[in-house]
């Protein structure tokens, strides 16, 4: 039976669940890992820098909620696959993956795209969320109890940008929502959903460098109905409906995240 709405949220709650996020010391991964202890769940803070990982997971610690520190490599199968099979030898289980890992870690105009750097980019932002997702449905198939799996695209999988190099980047993430599409597809029977989020900008530390330039801040402020960029609390709010019993019959779906960019582009 599904969960009933009460006023205390229960709807939205994830008591005795156990999240894995993937970039979880980031900007974005750091809200999200917040925002999914708040919500009950317990939390495994995955990342490349052990320390980042400790940190942050300490720091949910320290607020009360239960966190683990999980480092890996994304750019590694089997780095991602150890590191999947380790949060579940100590938490038991993973019941949701949020997969903030992605960038555009080489940003190349089209004429002069590398091979190594489009590969790069296409690896980080496209290729991990398969074997991060493959890895984490794997337990949970095995499990018989479902899953939910919410991945961090961006609105660039449906729309340009001019005037910067993102050809790889925007085949990266538009590969990631369909991706999304399929995984949902054939992990349906297993009451496993697959969603993405695809925002704009948002303010992290991350994007300081892109939005440093006051012409392109600007530039890009105007192109946003709601008049502002995306705050961190705004993905927390996108992944806790994908997270929670509340999106139980949604799959497949890529939210845009963007105050309206999309709906006037």
């Amino acid at each position: 039976m599904l969960p009933r709405m009460t006023a205390d949220g229960t709807f939205f709650r994830l008591d005795g669940k156990t999240a894995l996020v993937t970039g979880g010391y980031g900007g974005i991964g750091a809200a999200v890992a917040r925002g999914l202890v708040s919500a009950g769940a317990r939390v495994a803070v995955a990342g490349r820098d052990p320390q980042k990982a400790d940190a942050c997971a300490q720091t949910l610690r320290d607020a009360g909620g239960e966190a683990y520190a999980a480092p890996f490599d994304a750019l590694s199968v089997e780095d991602t696959r150890r590191m999947v099979d380790e949060v579940v030898a100590h938490f038991g289980a993973v019941d949701i993956l949020v997969n903030t890992v992605g960038g555009n870690t080489c940003e190349e105009k089209a004429e002069d795209v590398t091979e190594a750097g489009f590969e790069q980019v296409m690896r980080l932002n496209l290729t991990s969320a398969m074997f991060q997702s493959q890895a984490c449905a794997r337990h949970m198939i095995g499990r018989g109890k479902g899953g939910k799996h919410v991945h961090i695209g961006s609105v660039r999988s449906l729309i340009g940008l001019r005037g910067r190099g993102f050809s790889a980047y925007c085949a990266a993430k538009g590969g990631l929502s369909i991706l999304c599409k399929q995984l949902a597809a054939e992990w349906a029977p297993h009451q496993l959903t697959v969603n993405a989020i695809s925002p704009t900008f948002v303010r992290t530390p991350q994007g300081a460098r892109f939005l440093a330039d006051p012409a392109f801040y600007k530039s890009v402020v105007d192109r946003i109905p709601l008049g502002r960029l995306g705050e961190t609390d705004d993905v927390v709010g996108a992944v806790l409906f994908f997270a929670s019993p509340a999106s139980n019959f949604v799959t497949g779906q890529t939210l845009y995240l963007d105050g309206g960019v999309t709906a006037t582009q």
